[in-house]
């Protein structure tokens, strides 16, 4: 197969997963979605539909963590707080009204 039908093909079959839970009023996350397609994978006619729900999971949870590396990557950058105070964080030193 090319690459344009097998990303076709992923398409299909996320697509045809996440459909599934949305009538069954399903959560739509990661986790529904990885078994859903293991489900799917179970009850798959033939082989060859078998490997490719597979390679689906396989994509999907490959892709789910490397964005949680990079988001921990990206957090790291934060670790300092980042509100700056305009006039520092002095309090008054006195109670006395000024106006």
């Amino acid at each position: 197969m090319k690459r344009s039908e097998i990303e076709q093909l992923t398409d299909e079959i996320i697509g045809e997963a996440v459909l599934s839970l949305l009538t069954e009023n399903s959560p739509i996350n990661l986790q529904a979605l990885v078994m859903r397609l293991q489900s799917m994978e179970a009850s798959a006619s033939n082989y060859q539909r078998q490997d490719i729900i597979a390679r689906v999971i396989a994509e999907v949870t490959r892709n789910s963590s490397e964005a949680r590396r990079h988001a921990a990557n990206e957090s790291g950058k934060w670790d300092s707080d980042n509100v700056h105070q305009l006039f520092g964080n002095r309090q008054p030193t006195s109670n006395r009204k000024k106006h």
